[in-house]
């Protein structure tokens, strides 16, 4: 039995974050991670000697002085992070059926305008209201400004919905533009709120970064920074129990029977899970049943490519190809007509630049085509084959999904040297969401109070952080790890250091 100040279960980023902000102020810290992998949606894989996303391709917000880089900055690791930057005038291009145009996403919102006034010149001043309102929506969420406001400053912007503002636009096919990475938070246009919209777009609008090398790094510089300060990671290890004395957490019990008894817990896993863990009397029958019932979001089918050398250009920017100019549609996929939308994210060859050596291709996929073979689990510390039907399905839909993406960059499979796919189950083995949901709980505008999951629970030394919690992404978790953090040493207190940096 080990005993320390706080208990983190979950690497993910806002895991890991959450430990080492209060490790940083003198918390003895344990971390519990199921996988051998730390890092959650921060993880990376390599094959043919390549190495790949599981999730995050990019980060918005981290040039000088920005919110994420202010977080980074703070948290040590800023100075060991290898970024490059995306196409200023086009980090993300967006592509509509068999057009041939690609209408971009660029950096800076004066700049964003600019790119795409150029496409619809009638469109100046609706694209003018649009970046407006993207900012006003940023200037009401305090914490993304890293301060600690008035919470009824969301109050002005939290019940508009996507319809409402983006109705707004005129010109049909540009509402459509604005919303083509909609892979990006799988949004719906009648229950998602304008302002994850908003503060998603915003960020990567404020600046675009790659990850060179992968976004494991931020995990490792973390996982490394939470050691110098006395932190440890306990890895292959899953919780299943929370044992509670008195209405307080005193311990987490895992698979393999070790007890962690900690002063204080953090859990950045879904809150459906961590339910299962705890029978506390505080957590009433009602909340159990909220949390049963809230949606979540789509799950997704990956394929990650090898390229043979040098043969394919290296774009340095993503491409959002759906199929009509209705960018919600794809949610609603019918299987005769999958994919209905894809992302492509590009990585340089750094043995020879200007050629790219891999790419990744991502589409939604629903959960329950892959039902079938939900009673199988295969993560790193438990391994195991699954049936030779759920290979079957998986190179099935790979081709069908490569050969998509052929009728308009052929090159791509012309030149595949190799690849592996990702389904939703694999998903939900390694990101820990129930059904492999991409973006976790799916808030809805028309029924917030419902939606909504708040940071502290009922337990008073129990806390929740990650993508679940508020906004997810790399910055919205980021920003929740500070919420969870400050719950423990006083916001205020936590703001004033982070801004002092």
């Amino acid at each position: 039995m080990q005993q320390f100040d706080l208990v983190v279960i979950g690497s993910g980023l806002g895991g890991l974050l959450s430990a080492v902000l209060l490790a940083k102020e003198g918390f003895h810290v344990a971390v519990i991670e199921q996988n051998k992998q730390v890092g959650g949606c921060l993880q990376t894989f390599s094959f043919d000697k390549k190495v790949f996303d599981s999730c995050v391709h990019y980060i918005g917000a981290y040039d000088e002085g920005q919110t994420q880089e202010r977080i980074f900055k703070y948290a040590g690791i800023s100075d060991g992070l290898k970024f490059n930057k995306l196409d200023l005038n086009g980090f993300d291009k967006v592509v509509f059926g068999d057009e041939k145009e690609a209408y971009p996403h660029a950096q800076g919102l004066a700049n964003f305008r600019e790119q795409l006034v150029s496409y619809f010149p009638n469109a100046h001043d609706d694209l003018l209201q649009y970046a407006n309102s993207l900012q006003q929506v940023a200037d009401s969420f305090p914490l993304y400004n890293l301060r600690n406001g008035d919470g009824t400053e969301k109050d002005k912007v939290s019940h508009w919905n996507m319809a409402h503002i983006l109705g707004q636009i005129k010109d049909e096919k540009l509402k459509h533009i604005l919303t083509g990475n909609n892979l990006l938070y799988a949004g719906q246009e009648r229950h998602t709120p304008f302002s994850t919209h908003a503060l998603i777009a915003k960020s990567y609008i404020d600046s675009a970064y790659k990850c060179d090398g992968g976004s494991s790094q931020i995990a490792k510089l973390l996982w490394r920074k939470l050691q110098e300060y006395g932190g440890t990671i306990f890895r292959n290890e899953r919780v299943i129990k929370l044992k509670d004395k008195e209405g307080w957490i005193t311990k987490a019990i895992t698979e393999s029977g070790n007890e962690y008894v900690a002063k204080n817990f953090i859990v950045n896993v879904h809150p459906a899970m961590v339910l299962q863990w705890t029978d506390s009397k505080l957590i009433k029958p009602a909340y159990r049943k909220r949390i049963e019932t809230i949606g979540n979001s789509i799950s997704a089918f990956m394929v990650n490519i090898v390229l043979q050398p040098k043969t394919v250009s290296y774009k340095n920017n993503n491409i959002y190809w759906n199929r009509t100019t209705d960018t919600y549609e794809a949610q609603q996929y019918k299987k005769e007509n999958w994919p209905e939308n894809y992302a492509l994210y590009f990585g340089e060859d750094s043995q020879h630049k200007g050629f790219a050596d891999t790419v990744a291709i991502l589409t939604y996929m629903h959960a329950h085509e892959v039902a079938t073979w939900n009673d199988t689990r295969n993560i790193t510390a438990s391994p195991s084959e699954r049936a030779v039907a759920y290979h079957q399905f998986k190179e099935e839909k790979a081709e069908q999904l490569i050969a998509k993406v052929a009728e308009r960059y052929p090159e791509l499979q012309a030149n595949i040297q190799s690849m592996k796919v990702a389904t939703p189950l694999t998903f939900r083995d390694y990101m820990g969401s129930p059904d492999g949901s991409m973006y976790g709980l799916m808030a809805d505008v028309e029924n917030p109070a419902f939606t909504q999951v708040p940071v502290k629970t009922k337990i008073p030394n129990l806390l929740l952080t990650g993508q679940n919690i508020g906004l997810h992404g790399v910055l919205g978790v980021s920003i929740n790890a500070i919420a969870a953090s400050g719950s423990l040493i006083g916001l205020d207190y936590l703001l004033t250091k982070i801004n002092k940096a």
